[in-house]
């Protein structure tokens, strides 16, 4: 067998060999194709990669409108105890014994300070 049937591959890069009539570049070992499933890999990481950068950023945007919320609604009860208090203190000062005496004595009526019986 003087003829092989394998072909000659010559990786030299930009070296054109003849072949028949055509003529062909030979391959460049340095320059690699993409398969059909690299291409597919890359293309599929990619949507997913999107798909989590926009999952990230809507999550922090809800994070932070709910923080904003719960600031307010922290606002609005701080603002309710402190009303609460200042009624607490405002029944405390007119049920207060001094204020009863001056309003008794204003009507003409005596305040017998053993009758009155505190009841809570």
């Amino acid at each position: 067998m003087a003829d092989s049937s394998a072909r000659r591959i010559e990786f030299e890069p930009n070296k054109q060999v003849e072949v028949g009539r055509k003529r062909r570049i030979a391959p460049n070992p340095r320059q690699v194709r993409w398969t059909g499933l690299e291409r597919t890999l890359v293309i599929l990481g990619s949507i997913i990669t999107l798909g989590m950068m926009t999952f990230l950023v809507s999550s922090s945007i809800s994070a932070t409108s709910a923080q904003h919320q719960l600031s307010n609604v922290q606002q609005e009860i701080t603002k309710i105890e402190n009303s609460n208090i200042d009624l607490r203190q405002q029944i405390g000062e007119l049920s207060s014994s001094a204020r009863l005496n001056k309003i008794a004595r204003a009507k003409g009526l005596t305040l017998i300070e053993k009758n009155i019986r505190t009841i809570r």
